[in-house]
C-alpha cells in the first residue's frame, strides 16, 4: 500500500506467499486469480509466474480474471493459467520489455553539486545516473533486454499453445483489447468476475448449482492478530511513507536545505 498516492500494488512476496498458502490448503480445489496491473518488474513477474505454474503442477486449476488493465507483467503472470478471462475492453498483452535510466548530470550541474566516485570493476557504473552507457555497457544492456523478450515470448507460445512465429507477430509491446486478444488466442473467454467464477467452478469439477465457499488469499488478519503481531499492519503505511520521503530528505540535506547534525561525519549516499 502506497500511503502517498493511496495505491495498492501487486507485490511478488505477498502474491507468491498467497499462492503457496492456497496450494497447501487441502480445502482449496481451484484458484481464481484477479489481475488489474499494467506490469512492472520482470523479476517480480517471473516469480509470480512460477507460483501460478506450481499451482497447476500441484493439481490446483488456476483461472485468471482480468480487470481494466492486465498488460506486460500483468499478462506475464497470467500465462500459465488454465483459462484467462478478460473484459472486451480490457487492455492486455503488451508482450515486450522496456528499461532505461535517467541521466541527471545537468540537474546536479545547475545545483552546483559535483560527485566523486570509487568503483572496482568496469561495469560498476552501468546504472549510475551520472554517465550514459558506454558502448560495451549498451551492448550488455541490450543483450539483457533481448533475453527477457525471448523468455516472455517463449512462455506465451508455450502457455497459450501458439506457434512462436505467431507470437512474435503480435508481440513487440503491442497493447490489445480483450476482444482482440481473444481473437488472437491470448485469452480464452470474454466477461467479468462472474464468467471467471463459472469457469473456476467447472475446473474444480463442481456442478452449476453446487454451493461453493470463496476464501481470500492472503487471509485478512483479525484485530487480535494485528495487535499480537510483531509488526502490526498499522505501522506499514507509516514505514512506507518514510521510505518514500527518504530520497527527498537526502537531496534536501545535500543541497543545504536541511541542516546536518553538528559534529557528525557522514558518508555521502
Amino acid at each position: 500500500y502506497d500511503p502517498v498516492f493511496q495505491e495498492v500494488t501487486m507485490g511478488s512476496d505477498t502474491l507468491t506467499a498467497a499462492f503457496r498458502a492456497a496450494i497447501d490448503d487441502k480445502d482449496v480445489k481451484a484458484i481464481l486469480f484477479r489481475i488489474d496491473s499494467p506490469g512492472g518488474s520482470y523479476v517480480a513477474s517471473d516469480t509470480i509466474w512460477r507460483e501460478v505454474a506450481n499451482a497447476r503442477k500441484a493439481g490446483k486449476p488456476v483461472i485468471v480474471s482480468m480487470g481494466d488493465v492486465a498488460g506486460s507483467g500483468g499478462y506475464f503472470v497470467a500465462i500459465p493459467a488454465d483459462k484467462i478471462v478478460a473484459h472486451p475492453a480490457t487492455l492486455t498483452a503488451s508482450i515486450g520489455v522496456v528499461s532505461g535510466k535517467f541521466i541527471t548530470t545537468n540537474f546536479w550541474d545547475k545545483l552546483g553539486i559535483s560527485w566523486d566516485e570509487v568503483h572496482t570493476s568496469t561495469n560498476a557504473q552501468i546504472w549510475t545516473g551520472l554517465h550514459d552507457f558506454t558502448p560495451e555497457q549498451w551492448a550488455k544492456f541490450e543483450s539483457e533486454l533481448d533475453r527477457v523478450y525471448e523468455d516472455f515470448t517463449s512462455k506465451v507460445a508455450e502457455g497459450r499453445k501458439l506457434p512462436k512465429e505467431e507470437v512474435l507477430k503480435i508481440a513487440k509491446g503491442r497493447v490489445w483489447t480483450g476482444e482482440d486478444a481473444k481473437a488472437l488466442g491470448l485469452v480464452d473467454e470474454l466477461g467479468g468476475f462472474a464468467v471467471a467464477l463459472k469457469l473456476t467452478r467447472q475446473a474444480a469439477g463442481l456442478s452449476a448449482d453446487e454451493k461453493i465457499k470463496l476464501k481470500e488469499f492472503p487471509a485478512k488478519k483479525s484485530l487480535i492478530q494485528k495487535l499480537l503481531a510483531e509488526e502490526p499492519d498499522s505501522s506499514e503505511p507509516v514505514a512506507r511513507a518514510l521510505q518514500l520521503l527518504r530520497p527527498f530528505v537526502r537531496i534536501a540535506r545535500q543541497t543545504g536545505l536541511l541542516a546536518r547534525p553538528e559534529d557528525v561525519l557522514v558518508m555521502p549516499q
